[in-house]
């Protein structure tokens, strides 16, 4: 027996294994692109369309994280309820079954024949659709070569006295599940363990009963990826992990007495087929769990609520929904830098509406504060810009570096919208404070209204980009604000020419007040074009 051979024929074949499933989740995900998200949020209307949603993503991209992050996603963007998220989770866990029976397919035969037609067809095509299908089916048949290649390494155990010993007395349920569990936790992939005892059940190392145990553990090692994962993550991602914990636990425990039952009737159905025997055990688990628990989804989320409440919220984040945990899916991740704009943009629309009463009225206190709550604009503006660098930092299509522009022209409008303000508005009314003037009722009567105009320009352009009316409103029309500009200014110009002493003084603040809102509806006019 030459251990070194085989340690390392089987740790090649595993990481070949992992690395097809890795590259054939990453195509089947660029491939389903935004769908994905769009099938999640119009499934997600109660439990049962929400287990069909989790169960349909994973079964199509192979991949429970992915759907979990659109889930989590869904939550933070307030999109979605806690309590949707468990359908999806529950569904999830049905979606992986697909792996372990397209694992126990005896078409390892074609794995070569695969690998190569998969490796031509993502480099013979130049449209992207076709490289990844080829990418897809490369990523498939690497996961037949490794599991060839562990097979052929376990060959020689088949007469290795010991080993055989070993394994057949590996009647113990609690050792499998815990040899599945570390083994799980170790890989990080349940569908390696999968495809490992699927491998030493055909080859006759591993009775059914000990590779339903370690699938079994398979399962709980799950949980310690996801606990994993979830650390240092939003409050709801770590929710979404300890739920996870719960279905895969507490469902082991529910079938640990019934081990050898479940595997007597994987043999009823599957007589001849170890490989088809350890998958159904995988299936017939996961589905009798998923339903079991679909009933109890209101007091899972209760108690999950209760395991991890919400944190006091830093003072020092604005958006804690901007987390580097969405960049797994970047237009999940767009989408929320795009709600945390609007957030932002709801801010922004709060100083602007103070703005002229402050400029006409507005004491030193009150212009102090409205200074202050600049602060929180400019705070804001500097997490969403951050976030968006990130995302432009991942492999993006190019539909979505174009929204990514956008988003950051937007956001830049945000910030000059409140500066202008705060800073401008602000400066003409100290002004008037140090002097001691007032405008004339029938100048603050003009530019009142016209300001009313800049005002609902930046509520209409702010609907638009939140994914409102398209229509381009009279207030957001330039040649319309145009001519009532310069009436105000007309007027301004005849009131220059009174006599007060302190008219020049007067004259200067109202002007300053004029061009603000001028360049206030020009903001409000590049924010609309950048909608959608």
């Amino acid at each position: 027996m030459n251990w070194l051979t085989l340690s390392v024929l089987l740790l090649g074949g595993l990481a070949i294994f992992m690395h097809g499933m890795n590259v054939m989740t990453e195509s089947l995900k660029i491939a389903a692109g935004n769908r994905m998200k769009s099938f999640l949020q119009s499934m997600t209307r109660n439990r049962w369309t929400s287990l069909l949603a989790g169960a349909g993503i994973t079964a199509v991209i192979q991949s429970s994280s992915v759907t979990t992050v659109l889930a989590v996603g869904f939550v933070s963007a307030g999109l979605l309820t806690f309590q949707s998220t468990l359908g999806v989770i529950l569904g999830a866990n049905l979606g992986t079954t697909i792996t372990a029976q397209i694992i126990a397919f005896k078409i390892t035969g074609a794995a070569w024949v695969m690998v190569a037609f998969g490796y031509l067809f993502s480099v013979v095509f130049s449209k992207k659709s076709y490289r990844e299908i080829g990418n897809i089916i490369l990523g498939l048949g690497l996961i037949f070569l490794g599991m060839n290649v562990m097979s052929e390494a376990t060959e020689p155990l088949k007469t290795y006295e010991p080993f055989v010993r070993t394994m057949t007395g590996l009647d113990s349920h609690l050792l499998g599940i815990l040899i599945g569990t570390v083994f799980t936790a170790a890989v990080q992939s349940s569908s390696a363990t999968t495809g490992v005892v699927i491998v030493l059940a055909s080859q006759q190392l591993l009775n059914v009963e000990a590779g339903v145990s370690i699938i079994l553990g398979a399962n709980i090692g799950t949980c310690v990826t996801a606990i994993l994962s979830a650390l240092g993550k939003p409050r709801a991602a770590m929710r979404v992990a300890v739920s996870h914990v719960l279905f895969k636990v507490v469902g082991v425990l529910l079938w640990f007495a019934f081990i050898d039952h479940l595997a007597d009737l994987v043999t009823y159905i599957s007589p001849a087929d170890k490989a088809r025997q350890i998958a159904n055990a995988h299936t017939i688990f996961n589905c009798a769990n998923t339903f079991f628990f679909i009933g109890f989804v209101t007091p899972v989320s209760k108690l999950v609520l209760r395991l991890v409440p919400d944190k006091k919220r830093d003072a020092q984040i604005l958006f804690p929904e901007l987390h580097t945990y969405y960049l797994d899916n970047t237009a999940m991740a767009a989408d929320l830098a795009s709600k945390a704009i609007c957030k932002l943009g709801k801010r922004t629309l709060e100083i602007i509406e103070q703005g002229l009463s402050m400029a006409f009225s507005g004491n030193a206190n009150q212009l102090s504060m409205l200074r202050k709550n600049d602060v929180m604009i400019d705070r804001g503006h500097i997490e969403i810009l951050e976030f968006l660098k990130k995302i432009q930092a991942e492999k993006l299509p190019s539909s979505q570096v174009q929204r990514l522009e956008n988003m950051v022209e937007a956001v830049n409008v945000l910030e000059m919208s409140a500066d202008l303000i705060t800073t401008h508005l602000v400066e003409a009314a100290e002004h008037r404070i140090d002097i001691g003037f007032k405008a004339s009722p029938e100048t603050v009567t003009k530019l009142t209204d016209l300001y009313g105009i800049s005002v609902n320009a930046f509520k209409e352009a702010l609907n638009k980009f939140n994914g409102g009316s398209r229509d381009v409103t009279p207030n957001l029309n330039k040649e319309i604000f145009k001519d009532r500009f310069q009436e105000v200014r007309s007027h301004l110009l005849v009131r220059l020419a009174g006599t007060d002493e302190l008219r020049i003084s007067v004259y200067r603040f109202e002007s300053e007040v004029l061009e603000a809102i001028r360049r206030l509806h020009s903001l409000a006019r590049r924010l609309e074009r950048k909608a959608g």
